[in-house]
Parts: structure tokens; C-alpha cells; sequence
């Protein structure tokens, strides 16, 4: 990981809920130039069961974000891989990446492969069922009482709802531009 820093591109602003893509402005990432294998990577502190993830690309220098890997992961374990072929369409808009079945994660990791490539993201969203987070065990000895919930009746009109889990939260990215 480098430390060649110049003022800008820091991981953070990729969730701080600013989608606005231009550089200027100070919220897009970016890698060090001559990176190989640039990553950045959000950690969302517990289990959360992710729905979809919205990428949102620069408006300059979109091909810098070009055949990327996301890698959503629980607990060390990649559990669901997505490959984006191309670069990501639709500069100033949200890339919805929607996963065919929903997955508990705790990292979400883009990645693009070869020498001197830059990675920069305006912003990432992991989207999950509200509700959905799921703590770490504890690591004190377990309690022998019995677990009793409450039955909750079920609403005759049922909503689905959806978070943006990454927003604000710890991120990292292999060198800092």
C-alpha cells in the first residue's frame, strides 16, 4: 500500500453519500498511477444480507473503471462474485448490480487486474433488507438460559425495505492517488 498522497482520492469518500462524480468536487476515489491490481474494499462492520449494490463511475476517465470485480464476503470467505465485463455505463447514474438470490456479507471488494491501472469510484451502495444485520457471536461463555422472542403478527400489507449499509462506514484502498 502506498503512501504517495497529492490531496484527494482518499477510499472514505466512496461512502459518504455523495454520488457527484466529478474529480473537483473531492469525492471520487483513486489508486496510485502506476498500481498494479488496484483494490478498494468497505467493510460493513457485521453480517448484513445484501440485496443489490449500486456502483457509481467518475464523469471523467470512466475506463478506469473497466472490467472490475466485486467480491461481497463473510467472515474472510468470498461468498458472491461479480464480473462487469466493459466499463460501466451510465456515467452520473447508478449501476445497479442486483444479486439473483441474497447473500450475508460483511466486505464488499472492487477490484480491477493488470499493471498500471487506476481504480476510482464516486461512490459504492451495499443495499440490504432492513433489519438484516447480524452481530458476531460474543466470546464469553454461553448463557444456558433459554432463548423466548415474541411472536410478531404478521402485517396484512407487508413492505419490503432496503439500507444503504456501506454508508459512512470503514474503507480501505490499496494506495492512495
Amino acid at each position: 500500500s502506498s503512501d504517495y498522497q497529492s490531496g484527494g482520492g482518499f477510499s472514505d469518500v466512496a461512502v459518504d453519500g455523495n454520488t457527484d462524480g466529478n474529480w473537483n468536487n473531492g469525492s471520487v476515489t483513486a489508486t496510485y498511477q502506476s498500481s498494479k491490481d488496484p483494490w478498494w474494499t468497505v467493510d460493513l462492520e457485521n453480517g448484513y444480507l445484501i440485496e443489490s449494490i449500486a456502483v457509481w463511475n467518475r464523469n471523467a476517465y470512466s475506463e478506469r473503471l473497466a472490467d472490475f470485480v466485486l467480491t461481497i464476503s463473510r467472515d474472510g470467505v468470498d461468498v458472491y462474485t461479480y464480473t462487469h465485463a466493459g466499463v460501466l455505463a451510465g456515467v452520473g447514474t447508478a449501476n445497479e448490480i442486483k444479486l439473483s438470490q441474497p447473500v450475508t456479507g460483511d466486505k464488499v471488494k472492487i477490484q480491477i487486474f493488470g499493471e498500471e491501472r487506476i481504480l476510482s469510484l464516486a461512490e459504492v451502495q451495499v443495499f440490504a433488507f432492513c433489519g438484516s444485520e447480524i452481530t458476531p457471536s460474543p466470546t464469553s461463555s454461553p448463557s444456558i438460559e433459554p432463548s423466548i422472542k415474541p411472536s410478531i403478527e404478521p402485517s396484512s400489507t407487508p413492505t419490503v425495505c432496503f439500507e444503504n449499509v456501506a454508508l459512512g462506514k470503514q474503507t480501505a484502498q490499496s494506495s492512495d492517488y
